[in-house]
């Protein structure tokens, strides 16, 4: 019996993955995410390689030159300068070869680290003071006169009678009044109980410490051996390179639009947001602000979770201007940077209509949670290369069939009117006579 050399060596791929998959299978979050990171810094890494290619060829004359070079030395010690020069030419290769991985690193450290050092900086000072005054603002209704109470509150009574919004807003106001009981006994005084608090409610310092060590370690191997893994892949799957790279180009522009068109953004807005809580005089800006970067990827709503409910409040507590002020702030500005920017940055990442990319989003984090922000966009992007590559393999296999086919028919059909055309003719002719 005739068996095929290729499915053995794939069933050995295969087990390798299922290796990976019962070792990997505790953290998938973790996971997803270091395939993000490493799909998006690939080429930032393949640069640095070059780089490194190109110092070691000009290095490499220069190394040869004083390696050849005469020693002006006793006969006993030449060896010994012999060898010194030659491990100094290995330390500086070492060196350039180290030089990728070691600034890839930095980079990445830098990138996961900033944010932090932001928010120990900025934010986390007024975490405590902020949480107390929503909470406040909360408690008692955002200053509203109370027919506006009852009114508001018998209309969200209708609207959170459907599952899918009293499903959101219990599990946000459960999380709100979490974070409002914890951050109310918050000390702000030294970065030490910063750090050891912010561990404790993101469930202790082992566990964040080796998320971190095992999200960044995995960012790296995806990165050094992204070559091989897709080679592996195009033999599981049984596939061509080149579509393998095309399905990779699709996810990295996808995650590209992602992180522009929702991280980046969101960024921008949270900011712009923070400066138009300063200016109407809210001491906890930066909170405010950071509440506002966090709502802002949800579509439609986004930022006006925030800076509308402010407004209102300053509106009812008599401050008619600051009032205003913040209002025409967050829809002109603000808005203004969430309609265009948003739109042009997914759209360049994902060849897909605004309208399904936002319903892709809901779906996403309705679904995955926070991690469907990404992996929703990410699926999407897959999906519709699967169908392009589908329509490519369909006319390349069966199109130039259809086509033949086509021809023989018009061919036979040709040959069969040929006759009566001529019978036609002669008939013409004899009438004539």
């Amino acid at each position: 019996m005739h068996t095929s050399p290729i499915l053995p060596t794939r069933i050995l791929y295969v087990l390798s993955a299922l290796a990976w998959w019962l070792i990997l299978w505790p953290n998938p979050v973790t996971v997803f995410m270091a395939g993000c990171t490493a799909c998006l810094t690939l080429p930032i890494f393949r640069r640095l390689r070059g780089v490194a290619r190109r110092l070691r060829r000009k290095a490499m004359p220069v190394a040869k030159r004083r390696l050849q070079r005469e020693i002006h030395a006793p006969r006993l010690l030449r060896p010994l300068v012999s060898r010194w020069r030659r491990n100094i030419a290995g330390m500086h290769f070492s060196c350039i070869n180290a030089m990728p991985l070691t600034v890839f690193l930095f980079f990445l450290l830098g990138c996961l680290v900033a944010p932090v050092a932001l928010f120990l900086a900025l934010v986390a000072p007024q975490v405590g003071a902020g949480f107390a005054k929503l909470h406040a603002i909360w408690a008692n209704n955002f200053e509203l006169p109370p027919e506006w109470t009852e009114f508001l509150n018998k209309r969200f009574a209708e609207f959170q009678s459907m599952p899918i919004v009293d499903k959101i807003v219990s599990e946000g106001r459960m999380m709100l009044n979490k974070l409002a009981d914890y951050f109310s006994n918050f000390s702000t005084e030294t970065v030490t109980s910063i750090i050891n608090n912010g561990f404790n409610v993101l469930g202790g310092t082992m566990s964040v410490l080796w998320t971190f060590f095992l999200y960044l370690v995995l960012t790296v191997i995806f990165v050094i051996y992204a070559s091989r893994i897709r080679i592996v892949a195009a033999r599981i799957f049984h596939i061509r390179a080149s579509m393998l790279r095309r399905f990779v180009h699709a996810i990295h522009s996808a995650l590209k639009g992602i992180f522009m068109g929702v991280i980046f953004v969101a960024a921008i807005q949270g900011f712009l947001c923070g400066i138009g809580f300063a200016i109407v005089g809210f001491g906890q800006f930066a909170f405010w602000g950071l509440l506002a970067t966090l709502v802002a990827p949800i579509p439609v709503v986004g930022t006006a979770l925030v800076w509308l409910p402010l407004s209102i409040q300053l509106w009812f507590s008599g401050q008619t201007v600051e009032a205003v002020f913040l209002a025409i702030w967050g829809a002109g500005f603000v808005s203004m940077i969430d309609s265009v920017l948003r739109p042009l940055f997914l759209k360049q990442g994902i060849k897909a209509s605004y309208i399904v990319l936002i319903l892709v989003i809901l779906c996403g984090i309705s679904t995955f949670g926070t991690v469907g922000l990404i992996l929703g966009p990410v699926l999407l992007a897959f999906a519709l290369q699967a169908v392009e590559e589908g329509g490519r393999g369909y006319r390349q296999r069966f199109l130039p069939q259809d086509m033949e086919a086509d021809g023989g028919l018009v061919a036979e059909g040709a040959s069969c009117d040929m006759p009566a055309q001529g019978a036609r003719r002669g008939a013409a002719g004899g009438e004539a006579k």
